[in-house]
């Protein structure tokens, strides 16, 4: 492979890069939605689609290491690497790394506001659960020694199980 294939090929590999990133962009994206609406059934289905995305992005990132290897004799950064290409090369790396540096800052923000949600969902379920499981004795009132008086309640759930 010479300089000038290697340097069309970095190009396309970073294309098909952007493309998942963009893909996974829109699956957070209907995450949010799904874990508003508290979706378990279709969180799991975008939850297997991201899988299978993020492997075949480690795929493009191995074949990417590789192509910059042969240009470069070795590793090299995206920015050093344009210092040695022709410039309509040049110029669609450029293009390509900031929209992938969009991408991704979009992205990151996105898994925020998921894992935020998450949370929020977590401590839920964790509330519910206490509140139907209950203590176990409810305070009816104070006694005549002073302390509070109490009554056994009905447990829906045992929480030692």
């Amino acid at each position: 492979m010479n300089f000038l294939g290697a340097a069309n090929e970095l190009v396309e590999n970073l294309k098909r890069q952007l493309e998942i990133y963009e893909e996974l962009l829109g699956l957070s994206e209907k995450k949010t939605d799904i874990l508003v609406k508290g979706d378990v059934k279709t969180l799991g289905e975008i939850t297997e689609i991201e899988q299978e995305l993020i492997v075949r992005l480690g795929r493009i990132e191995e074949e990417r290491i590789k192509i910059v290897a042969v240009i470069a004799g070795g590793e090299i950064t995206v920015s050093r690497l344009e210092e040695k290409l022709p410039d309509n090369i040049k110029m669609e790396l450029g293009r390509i790394s900031g929209e992938l540096i969009e991408v991704l800052a979009k992205l990151r923000d996105r898994n925020q506001i998921n894992e935020k949600l998450i949370q929020r969902a977590l401590e839920y379920i964790n509330y519910s659960i206490e509140i139907i499981a209950g203590v176990g004795k409810e305070a009816t009132g104070y006694g005549a020694d002073g302390k509070t008086a109490e009554k056994e309640t009905i447990r829906l759930i045992d929480k030692r199980a």
